[in-house]
């Protein structure tokens, strides 16, 4: 399982809710563990969360950041609908329950599927409908990001040959073995040196 955290976004004078690109239609969350949902508003706004019959709410910081938790959900296979409103609404569609993992490095991870041993059998066969894809897009940095750049997509022949190889086969694996949804997030860029991947301070 993961966390991600991000810092808050710039806001003008009137910031609709909005949301890191983190969660989205069609993304899996961590089962059996407390649901952390966050994003920017308009600082003092009250932001509502709702998801599968739970909500909750919070209102924003004087910097807009808000987070509201939700009651921890076991994996059904169940296609939830996540909720997101203030001053404006986000509705996130077809969201699972399930394990949520990163696969994160250098060449051997950002190694593509259509790169792999046998690219068109793996390809035409990867129809997984419970195991979801999110491809981070390569982006410099020189402080920890405050978003990224990628979506959540369902794992099909159409979506499968520019992910990473090895992290679809890790999500594959896991999600027959467990027989429950499967969120795989790769972020990943070969030929990087080791330090940008670790704390300043090293630990």
């Amino acid at each position: 399982a993961f966390v991600v955290s991000f810092l808050a976004l710039p806001l003008s004078a009137h910031a609709d809710v909005s949301l890191p690109k983190i969660f989205g239609s069609n993304m899996v969350l961590q089962q059996n563990q407390p649901i952390h949902v966050w994003g920017w508003a308009e600082p003092g706004e009250e932001v509502s969360v709702e998801l599968g019959g739970t909500s909750a709410t919070a209102k924003a910081d004087d910097k807009g950041n808000w987070r509201n938790e939700l009651p921890a959900r076991k994996a059904n296979g169940d296609s939830l609908t996540l909720i997101v409103k203030g001053d404006n609404e986000i509705k996130l569609d077809n969201v699972l329950m399930g394990e949520v993992w990163l696969g994160s490095g250098q060449s051997n991870m950002e190694w593509t599927v259509k790169a792999a041993k046998d690219p068109a059998k793996e390809t035409a066969a990867a129809k997984h409908p419970l195991i979801r894809i999110f491809k981070v897009e390569r982006a410099k940095s020189t402080q920890p990001a405050k978003d990224v750049v990628g979506q959540w997509q369902v794992c099909s022949p159409t979506t499968i040959p520019n992910f990473s190889a090895t992290a679809y086969y890790f999500a594959r694996k896991l999600q027959q073995e467990l027989d429950v949804p499967v969120g795989i997030i790769a972020s990943s860029w070969g030929g990087t040196r080791i330090e940008p991947w670790t704390p300043s301070n090293g630990t």
